[in-house]
């Protein structure tokens, strides 16, 4: 038994006692009792009060009542959750039937296609109203455990799958023409300005953004063929493709003929010039 003690300021009825104390006791320590089975204390203002065991008030001038418990019912077949269990309806369902039930719905989950045509049979079975039979199969088929739920799941078939998109001649990147620049040897002043590229794959044309003027030469070498293109910026600067063309003047620099030496660097050298080159080109072509 254990006790506390008490100042009490005002007559108090002391059940240990069977009386009121009187005022002159009222500086005198008071010890409280703690009955058995039951804790009651006290109060300053002599009332009596029943206490819980963390000291609290909660039952204070009222009755003690015993905290009632809900009823639960636990299956014996461990494949099925407890939080299963406890949170399915038990309107109008002992607890041995709940058992059974829940014994009969564990096997139908191997295939959740015909779960619910099947378990509501079987809850039918047992004489439950449609309501509740609805009830107890949504909340066992929402709370089974995730490799129950898939176990039903075909497995997936290896179909198409998406593929990076293969380069195309429109996606291949087109790569930055090199200016290059090289002043007439004889003649007029002027210089010859052309750009290049190199692939291993034909160019349809040079960028459309590439800025050039009219006489502006672009060469792009197939590096797949060892070949190369030809285009000339023309008097709109526009690009006119010269690769087989001969005799192929200048747009503004008048006597000026297109050559593309054996090395690959163009030029355009005067009249006469030209005509010697072709000269031995053709003599040494037969």
């Amino acid at each position: 038994m254990s006790a506390s003690k008490y100042t009490l300021p005002c007559p108090v009825y002391l059940p240990s006692s069977g009386g009121y104390t009187s005022s002159r006791l009222s500086s005198e320590p008071f010890h409280r009792r703690v009955f058995a089975f039951r804790k009651y204390s006290v109060e300053e203002d002599g009332r009596l009060v029943a206490r819980t065991r963390n000291g609290g008030h909660e039952f204070r001038n009222k009755p003690y009542e015993r905290p009632s418990r809900p009823a639960t019912f636990q299956s014996k077949n461990r494949d099925v959750p407890q939080a299963s269990q406890d949170s399915l309806p038990r309107k109008q369902v002992e607890g041995a039937a709940l058992s059974r039930l829940f014994q009969q719905l564990v096997p139908l989950t191997t295939d959740l296609s015909n779960f619910e045509s099947k378990a509501a049979a079987i809850c039918e079975a047992f004489d439950l109203d449609p309501t509740t039979s609805t009830e107890i199969i949504s909340s066992f088929k929402h709370r089974l455990p995730a490799d129950t739920s898939q176990r039903s799941n075909p497995p997936a078939t290896s179909g198409p799958t998406i593929s990076e998109p293969r380069p195309t001649a429109s996606l291949t990147p087109i790569p930055v023409p090199v200016k290059h620049q090289r002043p007439f040897t004889s003649g007029p002043k002027g210089c010859t300005v052309w750009y290049t590229t190199a692939l291993s794959t034909p160019l349809s044309s040079p960028p459309a953004s590439l800025p050039a003027t009219a006489g502006v030469l672009y060469i792009h070498t197939n590096l797949s063929t060892d070949t190369k293109q030809v285009w000339l910026c023309n008097i709109s600067c526009n690009w006119t493709d010269i690769t087989s063309a001969e005799n192929v003047k200048h747009p503004s620099i008048a006597d000026r003929f297109f050559l593309l030496r054996s090395d690959g660097i163009p030029s355009w050298l005067s009249g006469a010039n030209y005509a010697v080159i072709q000269s031995r080109r053709e003599k040494s072509g037969r």
